[in-house]
């Protein structure tokens, strides 16, 4: 009798239907990524020309449609069985590193690999239709993302559904047309935010591959920069990595900060496609450094990073590079050197800026005339406000460096007193005396107020860390402090102030149609504040310190933002045009899962930002420029001496 263990046992591997949801739906969630894919098959096949038809600028309604088209060499019915219905073929390896040659061009190297781009359109749609024409015949098929993974069990091999003109023949060129339908998609598509997400994926954008979005070419385009690394606009710097791999880059400060959370950081490329969304090689920054990344932005091209018959170092999603690798971690080490020397040149290159700025050299020259003492202390003060980057525009485009040098100066001078010297300068010895004396007093005090008052806002930062260290309640205590601060939340926020009306607005409209965050009691509550000025309305809503924000918060703050943007169009005209409408989210950190959704409320005017991140702002802000008013009065004054001692006796 044979023994049951000389018999060999047969292995089998399945397949499940949740596999196309990970490769689908979860690794290219948002129009730009799962599109991006489509447009690499349409480079792959050698096109000319990529259409797309996308509704834009509105909600998406349930018949809506999304149509890439392409006039690439198309597929056979082989092909498609063969080829593109296979899951996780590497067509590199199979067919070679180039396409073949079509429509008047060279070969291309391909930029497919992992055999799962056709699924991207799973991203954001339910049903993907396959329209394609090679040799003079239609294959039409189409694949149903429900019914691929609707089965609980190991599914059997999908056949995807045969459509009516499917095996016609056509005097048609060759092309391919994907039409995704039963969007998954509700809120509106921005048109700017995407045509830029969508050039940014890309550095094959040309004359001989040009993609159109609703009959309109995407250009890849430079902003204009502050300063620029090479200076030249278009031009790359190449170097050498320590392996000896070659690369190329740009890098760009912008003169205000970069409000698309996307378009910050570096952007790493392999074959002309996006390789690596952009980042700062987990760079955080230094003391500036966090304020300057707002401002910075540049793309890299390292084709080491892609190489057929090398190590595949790209994640399967095309957004990360795997960086622990060997051959990847000298570009990542190199990158957080630059990074860091950027920043450097950054703030000096700000620093000498300002300072050469028409209104700064103005104030510097009449201080020129200022006893030696004065002259000093004034040029001191210029030097260090100058070097705070965080000093810009506010947002009705008023230069705040302007009127920090212009308070410099008049507290040193008051112009008052110099005009009433003028009237007496023929006046007695022994009046002249008392006047100057009374100028050297009027200047100290005034130092000792601002000082004060400086002072003052540092122990409201204080109390600000205190409450965050010990996660105090977000309502009402952190709103009502918010409430009562603002420039808390942003330096520049002095003159914004709490409207209720808004608030009530808001709380009228969620509460009957049911949509307010409800409490742990199941109580629905106001979680927000407005805040507003004669240009803009801005919802805060704050979360307790310690805790994330979720999907669920980013979308109802996207939501009170959208409706406070129909009240205002709705109650403004020609002759006074309707208030600009942000909104804020404020909590410990974000959960991994909302990342994707906070990219997409940047780019629709909401931010979140975190509670370390306020705090850290707000104390270097504050700090240096008490430190550089208290300078300002003489030392060992005993008024200063007090106001340093009483701060002591509170710690």
């Amino acid at each position: 009798m044979a023994n049951p263990k000389d018999k060999k046992r047969e292995y089998v591997m399945t397949f499940a239907g949740e596999l196309v949801k990970h490769l689908g739906l979860q690794m290219y969630s948002g129009p730009a990524p799962a599109i991006g894919e489509l447009i690499s098959n349409a480079w792959d096949a050698v096109a000319r020309n990529v259409w797309i038809e996308i509704p834009l600028n509105r909600p998406i309604e349930e018949k809506d449609s999304i149509v890439i088209k392409d006039d690439g060499h198309g597929m056979t019915y082989d092909e498609c069985n063969k080829a593109y219905l296979i899951i996780g073929r590497d067509r590199r390896r199979l067919e070679g590193d180039f396409s073949r040659s079509y429509n008047g061009l060279k070969p291309r190297k391909l930029q497919s690999r992992k055999g799962i781009g056709k699924l991207a359109g799973f991203g954001i749609a339910s049903r993907i239709e396959i329209r394609t024409i090679a040799n003079g015949e239609i294959s039409h098929f189409a694949l149903d993302y429900d019914k691929i993974t609707k089965g609980k069990k190991l599914i059997e091999p999908y056949a995807p559904e045969s459509l009516s003109e499917d095996g016609r023949s056509t005097k048609e060129k060759p092309n391919t047309k994907i039409t995704l339908s039963q969007l998954k998609l509700s809120r509106a598509i921005p048109e700017e935010q995407f045509r830029r997400s969508l050039a940014r994926r890309f550095t094959i954008l040309s004359s001989d591959f040009q993609v159109y979005i609703n009959k309109k070419v995407i250009k890849k385009e430079e902003v204009e920069f502050e300063f620029r690394f090479p200076e030249q606009k278009g031009e790359w710097k190449v170097e050498t990595l320590s392996n000896g791999q070659q690369i190329k880059w740009w890098a760009g400060f912008c003169k205000t900060p970069i409000q698309d959370e996307e378009a910050r950081g570096f952007v790493v490329y392999a074959r002309g496609k996006m390789a690596q969304t952009p980042w700062f090689f987990d760079l955080s920054g230094g003391v500036w450094g966090q304020h300057g990344l707002q401002y910075l932005t540049g793309e890299i091209i390292a084709d080491f990073l892609d190489i057929t018959e090398g190590q595949d170092l790209i994640a399967t999603d095309r957004g990360t590079v795997r960086w622990e690798e060997i051959l990847a971690s000298p570009l990542k080490e190199w990158g957080v050197k630059k990074v860091k020397e950027l920043l450097n040149q950054w703030v000096e290159g700000r620093q000498k800026q300002k300072i050469q700025s028409e209104k700064v050299k103005h104030y510097l020259e009449l201080a020129q005339n200022l006893p030696e003492r004065e002259n000093h202390i004034f040029r001191s003060f210029v030097d260090k406000v100058c070097a705070i980057p965080q000093i810009d525009k506010d947002k009705e485009g008023k230069d705040i460096l302007d009127e920090l040098i212009e308070f410099g100066f008049n507290a040193l001078t008051n112009r008052h007193f110099m005009e009433v010297i003028r009237q007496l300068n023929a006046a007695k010895p022994e009046d002249w005396q008392t006047l100057q004396k009374a100028l050297e007093e009027w200047t100290i005090i005034e130092a000792i107020e601002t000082a004060r008052i400086v002072k003052g806002h540092l122990g409201i930062i204080d109390k600000f860390q205190q409450m965050i260290d010990t996660k105090v309640r977000e309502k009402p205590d952190m709103q009502d402090f918010l409430c009562k601060y603002p420039w808390l939340i942003d330096p520049t926020w002095t003159m914004i102030e709490h409207e209720k009306r808004l608030d009530t607005v808001l709380e009228k409209y969620f509460s009957k149609n049911k949509k307010l965050t409800k409490s742990k009691d199941g109580k629905r509550r106001l979680d927000f504040f407005c805040l507003s000025d004669s240009s803009r309305i801005i919802v805060v809503e704050v979360k307790r310190p310690g805790e994330n924000i979720s999907k669920k918060e980013l979308r109802q703050v996207m939501d009170y933002v959208d409706y406070l943007r129909k009240n205002e169009k709705g109650t403004s005209d020609l002759e006074r045009p309707g208030r600009i409408v942000q909104g804020y989210l404020i909590a410990g950190g974000i959960d991994d899962d909302a990342l994707p959704e906070r990219e997409r409320a940047h780019g629709d005017g909401v931010f979140m930002r975190t509670w370390d991140c306020l705090l850290k702002t707000a104390k270097e802000a504050h700090k240096l420029f008490y430190d550089v008013v208290k300078r300002r009065a003489p030392a060992g004054d005993p008024r200063i001496a007090n106001l340093e001692e009483s701060e002591k006796k509170k710690h």
